[in-house]
């Protein structure tokens, strides 16, 4: 965290980043770092979710929508491949806090054209083990993904993602 700190003073003082983006970034990288020890310090309450790592949204052509939320918003595109997805970053930096949107062409699951397929949210200081003892312990014995990955469905059979920072990452592959 020191580094981190130490490095933005060092970005602002050289005019690489404003007055405005260096207090953004501060509070955020201060509310992470609490929010990691909250989440160390209080295991009974269940997993505390840094904030939300990913929306998987899928839609008829994952172009249009890349098109779209680049152009009005000004997202990044990572790992378009020109198949079938693409992701799309938006906010601080990947490893600072940042977030992405999955878009994909992909079949919806109702009458709607589009459709959230999941909302995936950051866990601290990511432990398998201790991830999947809290999901049991909340009754969520059997949650299906892969390694810093795993799904449970909510009351409503909503699809909903715990992820580790480093396994779901806009720019990996």
């Amino acid at each position: 965290m020191e580094r981190f700190v130490a490095n933005l003073i060092k970005d602002f003082d050289a005019g690489k980043i404003g007055r405005r983006e260096f207090c953004e970034t501060m509070a955020l990288a201060f509310t992470v770092y609490a929010m990691g020890d909250a989440a160390n310090a209080a295991p009974a309450r269940g997993l505390q979710g840094l904030g939300i790592n990913h929306i998987s949204y899928n839609c008829a052509d994952y172009k249009k929508a890349r098109d779209f939320y680049t152009s009005v918003f000004g997202m990044g595109v990572v790992n378009d491949k020109g198949k079938d997805r693409a992701n799309l970053t938006f906010g601080p930096e990947a490893g600072k806090g940042g977030n992405f949107l999955v878009v994909r062409t992909a079949e919806t699951t109702t009458d709607a054209k589009a459709t959230v397929d999941h909302i995936a949210y950051t866990i601290p200081n990511w432990d398998e083990a201790k991830v999947r003892a809290a999901l049991k312990a909340k009754g969520l014995a059997n949650p299906t993904g892969r390694d810093g990955s795993l799904h449970v469905y909510d009351p409503f059979d909503y699809d909903v993602q715990f992820a580790s920072a480093a396994q779901e990452n806009a720019f990996r592959s």
